[in-house]
Formats: structure tokens, C-alpha cells, sequence
């Protein structure tokens, strides 16, 4: 596999990880429930990378498994932010 597409693939699964980092902190600081789901989709888009990083070069039933996966991974910001929210009420 393309070892520039394997650097471009890393180095965005990074940013969307140093994102997620930084919109985190602030939603923590400032109570903020939607600046914590954008946070949250932020971690997903770099899991969804970090697995596409891992997944390059597998055979094609590997990569149909992985994007079942992927597909289960991307319920993920929409059940966090239900969560925060439900949480957020109750308070």
C-alpha cells in the first residue's frame, strides 16, 4: 500500500485527535452539552481513521468485517450525546 496515503491517513486520524482534545476540555470548562457531542464526533472520525489506517492492505472480507464495525462505531457520538443531554436534564 501507498506508504503517502498511510502518512495523510495517520496525520488526520492526529488532528481530528488533538481536535477532540482541545473541544473536550472546553465543553468540560464551560458545561457546554453540544460542544461535547462536537467533541465526540471528532473522537469518532479518529477512530474511523485510525481503523481505515489499520485496515489498508487487509484482504476484502476483512475490510466488509471492519465496515460493519464502522458502521456500529458511528451510532457512538449520537448515544453520547443523548447520554450528556439526559444527564445534563436530570440535574
Amino acid at each position: 500500500m501507498d506508504d503517502g496515503l498511510r502518512r495523510r491517513v495517520a496525520w488526520v486520524a492526529a488532528l481530528n485527535l488533538g481536535y477532540f482534545g482541545v473541544e473536550f476540555a472546553v465543553a468540560l470548562g464551560i458545561g457546554s452539552v453540544a460542544l461535547f457531542a462536537d467533541s465526540v464526533d471528532f473522537l469518532e472520525d479518529a477512530s474511523v481513521n485510525l481503523l481505515i489506517l489499520l485496515a489498508l492492505g487487509w484482504p476484502a472480507p476483512a475490510r466488509a468485517r471492519l465496515g460493519m464495525g464502522l458502521a456500529l462505531l458511528l451510532l457512538v457520538p449520537g448515544v453520547a450525546t443523548l447520554w450528556t443531554a439526559g444527564g445534563k436534564r436530570a440535574a
